[in-house]
């Protein structure tokens, strides 16, 4: 029997030797991810051509409101500034938004 274990054991461990691969498998390196295309340029378009007549003109309007809005206030701030009911600080600081009392 001490025979054949000796060989047997060098059989098993040939053979184990021969199931075992020899190089490494080395880990792929990552791949690079494809370049993205580049944006084409966005045409540059014509301010003019971004609103029709009729919202520049509601545009026109509504900003000219707004305008009339705060010189009122602004007159109003100073007639209470006339009639002493505010300082003089209040006429010199910056105008309130027009919603503020």
């Amino acid at each position: 029997m001490k025979k054949t274990a000796l060989p047997l054991a060098f059989l098993v461990l040939f053979c184990s030797w021969l199931a075992t691969p020899t190089v490494v498998a080395a880990v792929s390196p990552p791949r690079a991810k494809p370049a993205k295309p580049s944006p084409a340029a966005t045409p540059s378009a014509d301010p003019a051509a971004l609103y029709g007549r009729r919202a520049r003109r509601l545009v026109q309007s509504y900003l000219r409101l707004k305008v009339l809005e705060l010189r009122k206030a602004d007159l109003e701030r100073t007639r209470l500034v006339i009639e002493r009911k505010l300082g003089i600080g209040a006429l010199l600081s910056e105008s309130p938004p027009p919603g503020v009392r």
